[in-house]
């Protein structure tokens, strides 16, 4: 793999996708698996199994995570104020994060990202205090058999996907430290190798995007099987792929620069979105949001349309008495 590509790494990432698994070795044994991503049914069926779990530890003695903190509240080991400034921390960074995901300049994204730092660093303390003292939980111990039954339907021995790696009974048997290398391996798949942005990524590389076209944005034709048997992955592959086909034939062309990595190419048509979107509020008579406080001039290209002139930013500041904090540069955005 030539490193010094961008697109490089996701041709894998694309090709795992495509086969529908991913391919791992565990390290006790040496031995290559062959992880098969779920279908919207599986996961359902995962979904269903872990209230069935609930319900079953809730049978045995064990308290909810919910009567567990009313327990710990009563008997003084947690306090209501820790619950509430726990719900509170989870309104201001959804209330923050639903402000960012309107905004367009860099700088502009920055400031609420530092604003939003404070807060989750917060929330995880308090969540991880609470976690230690709350303890074994009827949704912990349905969590950890989802977990074991995931990995016994998931792993394959083959790369057609036809051979479990593990019979019930062979399952059973295996050791805890070979359940937990398993575990491990599913849950980097989902948390680390196809986490956050990198299938939007894949969508928008031009070897995908190039075969993408041919498709008539149909998900049928690329893959030769109705919707409902694709894979999560492979679902979110083709939603991030029709709405950027969109957006590249309905708005200006990323320059040569921005087209050179695909965190660059998915830049460009997110300010053009945000754009369109702020314009579409300012026709309706709400805030328009066409604002350019701290825009680059990459910035202002994507963002201004033909004849739109730039806002002389010191005359916005001479506005606001000679400087502006944060929350009037939420207003200037309408938010």
């Amino acid at each position: 793999m030539n490193n010094e590509d961008p697109f490089a790494k996701y041709k894998d990432l694309y090709r795992d996708i495509i086969f529908g698994y991913t391919s791992d070795r565990l390290e006790c044994n040496k031995r290559r698996v062959y992880v098969k991503h779920f279908t919207d049914l599986e996961s359902g069926r995962s979904e269903r199994f872990y209230k069935e779990c609930v319900d079953l530890a809730r049978e045995r003695g064990l308290k909810t995570e919910e009567e567990s903190v009313d327990f710990l509240i009563e008997e003084d080991l947690w306090s209501k104020d820790n619950e509430n400034r726990i719900k509170e921390l989870k309104e201001k960074i959804s209330h923050l994060k639903s402000s960012k995901e309107k905004l367009i300049i860099k700088s502009q994204l920055s400031l609420i990202e530092k604003e939003i730092k404070p807060y989750e660093d917060e929330l995880y303390l308090l969540n991880h205090e609470r976690s230690e003292n709350i303890g074994i939980t009827a949704e912990v111990f349905a969590n950890k058999k989802v977990s074991e039954s995931t990995i016994r339907k998931s792993f394959f021995r083959d790369p057609e996907l036809k051979e479990p790696f593990y019979t019930e009974e062979e399952y059973d048997y295996i050791d805890q430290t070979e359940v937990n290398q398993g575990i491990e391996i599913y849950t980097n798949m989902l948390a680390t190798k196809f986490a956050g942005d990198e299938i939007k990524r894949v969508s928008v590389c031009p070897f995908f995007m190039n075969t993408y076209y041919l498709c008539e944005d149909n998900a049928y034709y690329f893959f030769g099987k109705p919707v409902l048997y694709l894979t999560n992955f492979q679902i979110a592959l083709m939603s991030y792929a029709k709405n950027f086909k969109y957006l590249m034939s309905n708005n200006k062309p990323a320059p040569e620069d921005y087209q050179k990595h695909p965190d660059r190419i998915i830049e460009w048509y997110d300010m053009q979105s945000k754009t369109a979107n702020a314009d579409d509020y300012g026709d309706k008579g709400e805030a328009s949001g066409r604002s350019y406080f701290g825009a680059n001039k990459d910035e202002l290209k994507a963002i201004q349309k033909e004849g739109e002139g730039e806002m002389n930013l010191t005359e916005e500041v001479k506005k606001q008495g000679g400087e502006m904090n944060f929350d009037q540069i939420l207003k200037m955005h309408g938010l």
